[in-house]
């Protein structure tokens, strides 16, 4: 009879560690966004599985998307569409100071280039005061021109920016973003894996 008592006792633990190595395994995306400043149209579904989907009409500004946070290193896959966006990728915040991040587009001054395993990114920076995360205020924007595809590993982006002498600080959110601006119209259905 103890016997039998220790063989399901250790039976449960193998199970309970099981499971718990399986739900970190498949950690689960755990933030969501859809901001908008009010022109045009925006429809946004928050979806099980990591899945969102949107449809915009004649937008001023907007950013949708599903991602972590805090978005600590980790790498960033996914899969789907973005038809009509102006950019579709890796979007985040940092603070302290507070930087907006976009991976897979330019725009600013050039601070260098640096290689990650996705190859070579070239970082621009610029000033930008408007709506944050802190609210209306005055940031650093950080772009990154280079590979917007599935897998783009933080860890490797936070170490080029710091190589080329840019702060990094805490992260903040990161999301698999849609965004469009200037009117335009489109849809969109993304799965964050």
């Amino acid at each position: 009879m103890l016997k039998i008592k220790r063989l399901m006792l250790c039976l449960a633990i193998v199970m309970s560690c099981s499971m718990f190595f399986a739900l970190i395994g498949n950690a689960a995306t755990n933030y969501s966004q859809s901001w908008t400043n009010g022109q045009g149209t925006v429809n946004y579904q928050n979806l099980s599985g990591g899945q969102y989907k949107v449809n915009w009409s004649n937008v001023g500004n907007f950013v949708a998307g599903k991602g972590y946070n805090p978005s600590g290193s980790r790498t960033m896959s996914w899969s789907g569409y973005a038809s009509g966006a102006q950019y579709f990728g890796v979007y985040g915040w940092l603070t302290g100071p507070l930087v907006e991040y976009y991976i897979g587009r330019g725009g600013g001054s050039s601070k260098g280039s640096y290689s990650t395993s996705k190859g070579t990114y070239t970082l621009y920076t610029q000033s930008v005061t408007g709506p944050s995360i802190q609210g209306n205020t005055t940031f650093t924007q950080y772009n990154c021109s280079g590979s917007n595809s599935s897998g783009i590993n933080l860890a490797e982006h936070f170490a080029g920016w710091r190589a080329l002498g840019q702060p990094v600080g805490s992260t903040n959110y990161c999301i698999v973003a849609v965004e469009g601006w200037g009117g335009s119209s489109g849809s969109a259905d993304v799965t964050v894996n």
